[in-house]
């Protein structure tokens, strides 16, 4: 009867830990893919920033109302728009996984989930 009590017991509690180890993991992968894009840096003439979808599409946030263009790194003639974004109202838009794209918009957007490069533009140009 005791042991038929643990059992019961730590089932529930083995299966409380393991949700709340994916629900942690979860968080931290998404605050790892989340990035907030420079608004007209300093050091803008030097640096660009790339963005990289993780799963083929991106959510977007920005500050204010703007159109966003996503522009192909490798084929600058492939650009795709999310048409008018407005602060509060992220939009999604599907994008090709593995590739990398320049991202133009007012405001601060920030994009998730993204792998970010940063580039020097010295070198490319």
């Amino acid at each position: 009867m005791k042991q038929n009590c643990r059992r019961r017991c730590l089932l529930p509690l083995a299966a409380l830990l393991l949700v709340a180890a994916l629900a942690a993991g979860a968080l931290q992968f998404r605050a790892a893919h989340t990035f907030r894009l420079a608004d007209e840096p300093a050091d803008a003439y030097v640096k660009s920033e790339q963005i990289r979808p993780v799963f083929g599409w991106v959510k977007v946030w920005g500050t204010q109302d703007t159109d966003v263009w996503f522009i192909d790194a490798e084929d600058p003639s492939r650009r795709f728009q999310i048409g008018y974004l407005t602060p509060g109202m992220p939009q999604t838009i599907q994008l090709e996984r593995g590739r990398w794209y320049d991202v133009q918009g007012a405001g601060k957007l920030t994009a998730s989930p993204v792998e970010v490069r940063i580039t020097d533009r010295t070198q490319t140009e």
